[in-house]
């Protein structure tokens, strides 16, 4: 017997009752679900890869693939149907790769309650894989897909108020965090965080720095932003080349520039040699500034925007070790990995500035 809807394999359950009993009960739960879209069991439906914030199941009916998506952030239908608004007016454009389809379910809506009153939404499946971002060329590519969505999602025009506030907004980042909760965090963090006391401090200066400086960030070009673009979110075929822009839970109107300093971020990984991540980031300035240009107060707000992004991830995944959902580690991994990167940025920003103004003007 074998359960075609959940992550175990056989060898994992064989010999237990308890594990068989779970996998029936999450067999049960995702085939409630699709049969809000289909004729009951004409389904097989299978775990894969996945991202920190939904569960994700592929789904394969009458040779047709699906991904289905089980919303574990919130549960606030208005930010799903903002977020599907605005798949369905780039599906009327003309773009180089594909974006999510919505499936309607069977009373016609792109979205549905599960039983414990999440929200669950069906995509057409996007054929691609994640990519590693290790080669110039895809890295390349990568850029120019970036470029090429901003200056699409500029001509979406959507009657709603977008679901999420502009990332320089901080202290919207995450329902249950405050910025002044933030702060006092960072300035007498618990005794579970007593270890990273100086980390934090690095990050309670870059904040207070950071509040400084929103005035000014605010008069910069505002648009849609995709808000989330890393590697996790794009699929390229065989050649390297992106293939579809997956993901857009968190779009919203936002700095023009935020779209590209997101992506930034993820190429300062300071364990890796400086040319290493230099020639990474040459490689997707050089594609998105095929696809488009920026204005020069943009390309100054550059590294403080990487920065804005670190902190931004800490405070989300904060938020979310409150609310239970997120463990102490993964919380010490992202006040890491934002000291870092805010460390590496004010060693090197002169550089980043003029490296982005050599291939963005």
């Amino acid at each position: 017997m074998v359960f075609s809807h959940d992550i175990l394999t056989l060898d994992s359950y064989k010999n237990s009752k308890g594990l068989l009993i779970m996998m029936l009960q999450k067999n049960t739960y995702i085939d409630e679900i699709l049969a809000r879209y289909f004729l009951a069991g004409s389904w097989v439906a299978w775990a894969g890869q996945s991202g920190a914030n939904n569960t994700t199941r592929f789904v394969s009916v009458d040779d047709e693939q699906y991904v289905l998506r089980v919303y574990e952030t919130h549960q606030d239908e208005d930010k799903v149907n903002y977020e599907h608004s605005i798949l369905v007016a780039l599906a009327e454009m003309t773009l180089p790769f594909s974006i999510p389809q919505p499936v309607r379910s069977l009373d016609g809506k792109t979205l549905v309650r599960t039983r414990d009153g999440k929200i669950a939404g069906l995509f057409r499946y996007l054929d691609g894989v994640n990519p590693t971002l290790d080669e110039l060329a895809e890295i390349h590519s990568y850029g120019r897909s970036a470029g090429q969505l901003s200056a699409s999602l500029s001509h979406v025009q959507i009657n709603q108020r977008p679901a999420y506030r502009p990332y320089y907004e901080i202290e919207s980042t995450h329902p249950r965090c405050s910025l002044q909760d933030v702060l006092s965090f960072c300035k007498n963090p618990p005794r579970e965080f007593s270890e990273m006391a100086t980390d934090l401090q690095i990050i309670y200066e870059q904040l207070t720095s950071f509040m400084e400086q929103v005035s000014t960030l605010r008069k910069l070009p505002h648009q849609l932003v995709h808000g989330d673009l890393n590697s996790s979110n794009i699929l390229v075929n065989d050649d390297g080349i992106v293939s579809a822009v997956l993901d857009f839970e968190f779009v919203t109107n936002d700095l023009r520039v935020m779209e590209m300093a997101v992506c930034l971020s993820d190429f300062i990984e300071p364990s890796e040699e400086a040319a290493i991540i230099w020639g990474r980031i040459h490689a997707f300035l050089s594609g998105y500034g095929q696809s488009l240009k920026l204005t020069e107060a943009e390309i100054e707000a550059v590294p403080v925007l990487i920065q804005l992004r670190s902190l931004d991830v800490f405070i989300h995944f904060l938020g979310r070790y409150w609310d239970h959902v997120s463990s102490v580690d993964i919380v010490k991994e992202y006040i890491q990995k934002s000291v870092i990167r805010c460390n590496w940025i004010m060693d090197n920003k002169n550089k980043l500035i003029t490296l982005c103004y050599s291939h963005l003007q």
